[in-house]
């Protein structure tokens, strides 16, 4: 989807109009901000999914090529409008408000335009399951190529319940729900007992990120909080998506311990958010490395 970003003084109240400090506009989308994060990375990275024939639509392509996604399985549908959100962010502190799109639920894949094709290359699924037909038919299809499955589930995702979403979850590997989100959807009074309550129902990896106060992840094996690194925040929207495609990266991709996963995904994450934009600000590799080796991380890459 289309992000139509502006910057503003403070939220306003009810009948309040107030001024503009700057806008832009920016690609976005979940899932796609995960895809582009990971292909700075330098992982090759697809996206599954559709867009309307509208100029919209257009720059969403030209924004994935431009990230070097590849859009083979992105879809232009005929006769339907690309989703543009509007978000507002605070000046002074990165807070933001989204207002979704309707067409992100009228322009968008079904079931049957998945073939197991597209799913004989890569090495990790990724998604948010804001579609639960075309997301459980897609887990399906990465199973029987072993794909490892990560899903990111966010709160408004959350809300739907538990038995809604356990077939889903039946598939899953790594899951990287927000604190609000898991603590919700498990009936649990504090994060850590709301990862030991997916990690009983057989998923291997839970994530759970904190917020300003970084992330903690468990294994039935291991327990590790990380803290998030302090810098000057500029906007929020897509450094969720950003931690995300870090940890994937760290985890699945690189075969890293948990601890170091989580210390490179938070590096992710906070240099997402000094700039404006979704992923305007997400790192290269050599970048996060830089990042740390800045806050004491001196030998990251051989250690453990």
């Amino acid at each position: 989807m289309k992000d139509w970003v502006s910057i503003i003084p403070w939220f306003p109240k009810p009948d309040e109009k107030i001024d503009s400090i700057y806008e832009e506009y920016f690609g976005g989308g979940v899932t796609a901000n995960y895809v582009v994060s990971t292909s700075r990375l330098g992982v090759p990275s697809a996206f599954i999914g559709a867009v309307g024939d509208d100029d919209a639509g257009e720059f969403l392509i030209r924004d994935m090529k431009n990230e070097g996604v590849n859009t083979n399985y992105l879809t232009m549908q005929k006769e339907k409008k690309s989703a543009v959100n509007f978000i507002f962010v605070i000046k002074d502190t990165g807070e933001k408000t989204i207002i979704q799109s309707p067409y992100m639920q009228s322009t968008k894949l079904s079931p049957e335009d998945l073939n197991i094709d597209m799913f004989k290359s890569p090495k990790v699924l990724h998604t948010t399951c804001i579609h639960p037909d075309v997301t459980l038919e897609a887990m399906k299809l990465a199973k029987e190529e072993g794909l490892v499955i990560s899903l990111d589930l966010e709160s408004q995702i959350a809300i739907r319940g538990l038995k809604a979403l356990k077939p889903f979850l039946n598939f899953v590997d790594v899951l990287l729900p927000n604190k609000m989100g898991a603590m919700a959807l498990t009936k649990k009074n504090s994060p850590i007992e709301a990862a030991k309550e997916f990690i009983n129902m057989g998923i291997s990896c839970v994530v759970i990120t904190l917020g300003d106060k970084g992330a903690i992840g468990l294994t039935k094996e291991d327990t590790f909080e990380s803290p998030a690194f302090k810098v000057q925040a500029v906007d929020a929207t897509g450094a969720g998506d950003t931690f995300c495609g870090g940890f994937t990266f760290a985890y699945i991709i690189k075969k890293w311990t948990l601890q170091k996963s989580l210390i490179f995904a938070n590096a992710c994450a906070a240099m997402k958010m000094t700039q404006l934009g979704a992923r305007t600000g997400m790192p290269t590799l050599n970048k996060v490395i830089s990042f740390l080796h800045g806050r004491g991380y001196s030998n990251f890459l051989s250690t453990q």
